[in-house]
């Protein structure tokens, strides 16, 4: 999608800044980590959603995370952090790759595919809350599919 510096264009053919791309992305984080106090920690709990946003997170602040930093935000066993890391890199949504100032330590980092999906989901979210602001009409699931058309899905029985 080309550099951090410059804005993301979303569907809608408005310009989204970088800088609310990331504060979107630490509002939901946020929101996240808020539900531990209304709700039993197993119910709302998803650990790759949480590695996810985090990697989106630190690479717009031009950060760098490795597994052992992951597996404190993940609050699992280092099997059960290791295994949610293997999905996601299954998934094409992340990348491993060996520290160059340290090759005991492995770094993670977003995709391509990993990084315009998260930009996909969090302009869906921004574009999601000012349909909700300005009282527009009941929001219909979308795609989150990046690059891809935004339309609802179709049901089962529609074969148009």
């Amino acid at each position: 999608m080309g550099s951090r510096e410059r804005h993301m264009e979303g569907s809608s053919g408005r310009d989204m800044p970088r800088a609310s791309l990331l504060a979107l992305a630490r509002q939901t984080q946020q929101a996240r980590i808020n539900c531990s106090a209304h709700f039993p920690k197993h119910v709302f709990r998803d650990s790759a959603w949480d590695i996810m946003l985090e990697l989106f997170i630190t690479a717009e602040e031009g950060r760098t995370l490795c597994v052992k930093d992951i597996m404190a935000i993940s609050g699992e066993s280092a099997t059960g952090t290791v295994r949610r890391i293997e999905g996601l890199e299954a998934a094409q949504l992340v990348v491993r790759h060996y520290d160059p100032r340290d090759h005991r330590r492995m770094l993670v980092a977003l995709s391509k595919k990993g990084r315009e999906a998260m930009i996909s989901f969090l302009q869906h979210l921004f574009e999601a809350g000012e349909a909700a602001s300005h009282g527009d009409a009941p929001l219909k699931p979308i795609s989150f599919v990046p690059i891809a058309p935004r339309r609802p899905q179709r049901g089962l029985g529609d074969s148009s």
